[in-house]
């Protein structure tokens, strides 16, 4: 089983439910043919960091020259017992899932599972073909862990 370091952790979802959301999302990946299979294995943790507007506009701007806040970015780790570091961004998260029409829960479990797949080595921004791989991926875990919550 895989930990989180929580870092400026939202009132909004509970350490419980976070760690909930990774176990089955380890566990959707485990079974699936996937990149970095093996690192996911024998990670021992990931870090989750919650971040304002402007803390994640200064990082999004500093990385990857975009001077806007975004929803979630991750960061490998040299560490070899972690699969690396996930910012989220609270606001944006709140507002893509209000623009969604769907609860903040559902919105941080999608882009966790996006950040995780980025940490394995998923990129949609490559190419069109990488962009289809990575959302398939992402959609069938987000229907595998909304599954598994309902039973």
């Amino acid at each position: 089983m895989m930990n989180i370091v929580f870092v400026n952790r939202p009132n909004l979802l509970t350490e419980k439910k976070i760690q909930h959301f990774l176990n089955q999302i380890c566990l959707f990946f485990e079974t699936r043919r996937v990149r970095q299979q093996k690192k996911l294995r024998q990670c021992r943790e990931i870090s989750c960091v919650f971040l304002n507007r402007h803390q994640m506009q200064k990082i999004n701007n500093q990385f990857r020259k975009k001077n806007k806040p975004t929803d979630v970015l991750s960061f490998q780790s040299e560490d070899p017992e972690s699969l690396g570091e996930l910012l989220f961004c609270v606001s944006v998260l709140k507002t893509q899932a209000k623009q969604q029409r769907h609860s903040f829960e559902h919105e941080f479990l999608y882009m966790f599972i996006h950040g995780v797949l980025h940490l394995l080595g998923y990129d949609h921004e490559l190419s069109r073909e990488e962009h289809q791989k990575m959302f398939r991926l992402q959609e069938r875990c987000f229907s595998f862990v909304l599954t598994e919550m309902q039973k």
